[in-house]
């Protein structure tokens, strides 16, 4: 029974853990600064919402390939990840970070949670069910 209820516990919190997640878009937008002299206007990217360190993102560039990285720092017009990869942003088609996702999270907690249920109603219905025969038995 302790080994039961033991491994429900484990199973529940490695999917509360573990979440679910997706991938959401981001809104890459190029603006620019202009200046006195037009041929020092200054172009950045803008990435809505922003991208921090650590978030990890798939992108797919213009050249046709495509990846997943995670996130080291951001500049105006880079994006570098943490095992030294630069992507310039205007090479960029499409960007997307991973999020954990609330609502398959929830769904799997609440399978976890009603399996956990059904497997201790079984183990315990099962010992009572024992307990029941060795008594009529002993009779």
């Amino acid at each position: 029974m302790k080994h039961t209820l033991l491994l429900s516990s484990v199973i529940v919190a490695i999917l509360s853990v573990s979440g679910c997640s997706s991938y959401k878009s981001l809104e890459l937008s190029q603006q620019q600064v202009h200046t006195f002299s037009a041929s020092s206007d200054y172009t950045y990217y803008k990435i809505d919402p922003p991208l921090y360190g650590g978030d990890v993102v798939q992108y797919s560039l213009r050249n046709g390939s495509s990846g997943t990285l995670t996130v080291k720092r951001t500049t105006p017009q880079t994006l570098v990840s943490d095992d030294g990869l630069v992507i310039n942003l205007s090479d960029l088609v499409s960007l997307k970070r991973k999020e954990i996702s609330k609502g398959k999270t929830a769904a799997a907690v609440g399978t976890g949670v009603v399996t956990t249920v059904v497997v201790v109603t079984a183990v315990v219905g099962l010992a009572f069910g024992a307990g029941m025969v060795a008594m009529l038995s002993a009779s």
